[in-house]
């Protein structure tokens, strides 16, 4: 009975991730430097291989160029076919400290280029709002993969749950033998 009334109380709370909301973090990217290319698009063209390909002449949306996906560590040329993925999630760092933060902090959060990867759009979808003990990379990349998260996560105080933070630990530990 106790647990029955605790679940609806959590109401319609995906994962348990209570009052979440997108928004409060990142409604759009933003163009910081009103350039008209807003931070996915700069990032686009930063991370490409190739020269970038825009939709037009205003060079404000890039559509083409050649990208490594470092968590499947496959090539990708059409930039809808990427994500900018948010390393630690935003539910994530919500349900684990981030839904005391202010919302000029969430946001900081959510617009901060050292939580930032170009990743596959399925890839991304598929890791959702998981930490690093629901979700990890392909193995090449998961020594990288978790010394960016204990930096993201060190740098903005989060609470990092037993399970994830054993994971971490034992990749961390793997990764000092390489």
């Amino acid at each position: 009975m106790e647990e029955t009334k605790r679940l609806s109380e959590q109401g319609d709370n995906v994962s348990g991730f209570s009052n979440y909301q997108r928004d409060e973090y990142i409604s759009s990217w933003i163009d910081e430097d009103g350039d008209c290319q807003n931070l996915r698009h700069e990032m686009l063209i930063r991370h490409s291989q190739r020269k970038v390909i825009f939709t037009n002449s205003s060079q404000c949306t890039v559509t083409g160029g050649l990208w490594l996906d470092p968590y499947l560590g496959k090539v990708i040329t059409i930039a809808s076919d990427l994500d900018v993925d948010h390393v630690i999630p935003l539910a994530y760092a919500h349900a684990n400290g981030g839904a005391a933060w202010p919302r000029s902090k969430k946001q900081s959060f959510a617009m901060d280029e050292i939580n930032l990867l170009l990743v596959d759009d399925g890839e991304n979808q598929l890791k959702g709002a998981k930490g690093p003990s629901g979700y990890l990379p392909r193995k090449e990349y998961q020594c990288d993969y978790v010394k960016k998260w204990q930096l993201v996560a060190t740098k903005y105080e989060l609470e990092v749950p037993h399970t994830d933070s054993r994971v971490l630990l034992n990749i961390s530990t793997a990764c000092l033998g390489l």
